[in-house]
């Protein structure tokens, strides 16, 4: 039982894990040609957005990375939905998938995808938008973005993930929920976003949008500080070539 529980507790890591490069990769991508974008291809080298542009760079981002971290999040969930059930609907992550596939096809894929959208775009926005932000305030007078120091890039880094989920942790969990739910459309608990919202206020109040929310921070600093710090140092090497 201790070992079933055990092993329970990682259930569905596998999607996340396999897809983290595929979507980091993807999440910078976007953000940096959303830059471009917004500067205009023909900009002088070096040249920066303004505060409020990274924040909306953010929010381009986070809306365009929906369409791989929707999926991503869903094969997840249902991987330890399953861990509750006495006779699991399938045990692997590509059993996870054909079985969503064959119940819902690519509309069965993107269950949630409305909720993914609905906190990315403010939660991506923050991210990279006081990411920014701290980087400019922690420039030396004089300096350049260039010149911050490590403790300075991780400090900027580790504040940018605080802030992606401080401010919408409530939608993570309706989002959360709401990909939990049956992969069958006609055996799901919540209708839509204000559906699932108002079960869940009505099961355990406020408190139920917040279950989580302190172990997330926790780990929300370290985390994104050590993302950001390896795509600046990598960014700088590739660079050089």
């Amino acid at each position: 039982m201790i070992k079933h529980t055990c092993t329970g507790l990682y259930k569905g890591v596998q999607s996340p894990l396999a897809g983290q490069a595929l979507f980091n990769a993807w999440q910078f991508f976007v953000y940096g040609y959303a830059q471009k974008v917004i500067l205009g291809h023909d900009a002088p080298a070096g040249s920066r957005l303004t505060i409020p542009q990274y924040f909306v760079v953010g929010a381009l981002t986070g809306g365009l990375i929906s369409v791989i971290e929707a999926p991503q999040d869903l094969f997840k969930s249902q991987m330890q939905v399953q861990v509750f059930k006495e006779k699991p609907s399938f045990t692997s992550v590509w059993g996870c998938v054909r079985h969503i596939w064959h119940e819902g096809g690519v509309r069965g894929v993107y269950q949630g995808l409305g909720a993914t959208v609905a906190r990315n775009i403010p939660s991506v926005s923050g991210y990279f938008g006081v990411y920014e932000s701290m980087r400019n305030y922690l420039t030396p007078v004089g300096g350049t973005v260039a010149d911050l120091s490590s403790s300075k890039l991780l400090l900027a880094g580790g504040l940018g993930g605080l802030c992606y989920w401080s401010a919408t942790y409530p939608l993570d969990v309706i989002k959360s929920s709401m990909q939990g739910d049956a992969t069958l459309k006609s055996e799901r608990k919540y209708k839509n976003i204000m559906d699932c919202a108002r079960q869940l206020y009505a099961q355990g109040g406020s408190k139920a949008f917040f279950r989580g929310y302190a172990p997330c921070l926790l780990r929300a600093f370290p985390a994104n500080a050590a993302c950001f710090f390896g795509y600046e140092k990598t960014r700088e090497l590739l660079s050089k070539i």
